[in-house]
């Protein structure tokens, strides 16, 4: 679908907020951006678009949708400083970021072309978007639960940390001091049900926003306590850290208490971390029938935690973790890795071995292990 005619056919199709919270209310609460908006603007109308995502937030807490809202976006270029304080959710509904002319279940050809969200100069340092916990305790996602953010086809770049940190552990208490040295333990129910399709995930990290000689990226993607999302159909292309800090950032980073999220036909390319890593009982997993091209350190695939062993020598982790279990790489083209010498292996784990739990407390139920593997070819 291309801007003009046919742009009114989707402009028609869906409302904005005017009228939630009555008897007339919208099914959908729609808010508009445009790269010409304004930020003093009601972003209701067309017309009357913003220009930030910071606005946007706004508008939607003075509206106070108990509908599914739609985030329509114009194409063009928006010069966006890092946005880590998005607190807002529906529940029992999605938010949705998406092109102003996208209709769902269409692809790439049916749009005018992406939205594209710039970090001018790579600075501030930061993530793009981060996710959060709300702060206030009587807000019904404040313990966390299905947080419900949907991005389609936007494009993401020169942002320092990476392009989205779902944080479903802000501002909560994670140590368990019940154990000598402690134990990570899940801050909240965690920000789940979450959906990045079609998006471009490109120039992230330190060496394409320098943010300082000890500053460097984490992912593309993020999932901190951050369950049951899909991430599928997307491009994560030049996600590189400078110097000697390329082993920090992923193309997807799934850690702690992250489960049951399904990773599928993406596309990674030119990321001088393992484009894949996952930590600290983040289980049932799947990393299937993607493509990784000049990708990766150690492997393609990284299942790591700090174990009792680890805590001692690092002890600026903070806290002990436990292996994670029962995820799956399977079907993915490994064509080669960052160096594209072919020397990495297809997945690793640390520490080693598929059945280490960590020891106790830590536990793999009989029978499973880490990971499992399938029909992974290197053409």
């Amino acid at each position: 679908m291309r801007i003009g005619s046919a742009l009114v056919g989707v402009l028609l199709a869906v409302t904005s907020c005017v009228g939630v919270g009555t008897a007339q209310a919208a099914d959908v609460c729609t808010v508009y951006m445009a790269p010409t908006g304004s930020d003093g603007a009601s972003g209701l109308t067309p017309a009357a678009a913003v220009r930030s995502l910071v606005r946007v937030q706004e508008v939607l807490r003075d509206a106070k949708p108990a509908t599914d809202v739609e985030v329509r976006i114009e194409q063009g270029t928006y010069v966006a400083p890092p946005m880590q304080d998005w607190r807002f959710y529906v529940p029992g509904h999605t938010i949705s970021f998406l092109p102003i002319d996208y209709e769902y279940g269409e692809g790439e050809d049916g749009i005018a072309g992406r939205p594209v969200f710039r970090n001018l100069a790579g600075k501030p340092a930061g993530f793009w978007l981060q996710p959060r916990l709300p702060k206030d305790p009587a807000d019904p996602r404040y313990d966390g639960g299905d947080s419900g953010l949907r991005f389609y086809y936007l494009q993401v770049e020169h942002y320092s940390s990476g392009a989205v940190s779902v944080f479903g552990d802000s501002e909560r208490d994670i140590t368990d001091e019940n154990h000598d040295p402690p134990m990570r333990r899940r801050g909240s129910k965690g920000l789940n049900g979450n959906t990045f399709f079609g998006m471009v995930f490109t120039q992230l990290g330190s060496k394409w926003a320098p943010c300082g000689a000890t500053c460097y990226g984490w992912g593309a993607i993020v999932l901190t306590n951050s369950s049951n999302n899909k991430i599928a159909n997307n491009h994560f292309v030049n996600v590189e850290n400078h110097g000697n800090y390329g082993g920090h950032i992923h193309g997807l980073y799934v850690t702690h208490f992250s489960s049951g999220n399904t990773m599928n036909a993406n596309r990674f390319s030119f990321i001088n971390g393992d484009p894949v890593k996952i930590r600290d009982r983040s289980n049932f997993n799947t990393v299937e029938s993607n493509t990784f091209t000049r990708t990766g350190r150690a492997g393609f695939y990284r299942d790591e935690f700090c174990d009792l062993a680890c805590v001692k020598e690092h002890p600026e982790v903070g806290s002990r973790q436990c292996a994670s279990y029962h995820n799956r790489f399977a079907n993915n083209r490994l064509i080669s890795d960052y160096d594209g010498d072919n020397s990495s292996e297809a997945w690793t784990l640390q520490p080693p071995g598929l059945t280490n739990a960590g020891g106790a407390p830590c536990a793999i139920p009989a029978g499973d292990q880490r990971l499992r593997t399938a029909g992974n070819t290197t053409s």
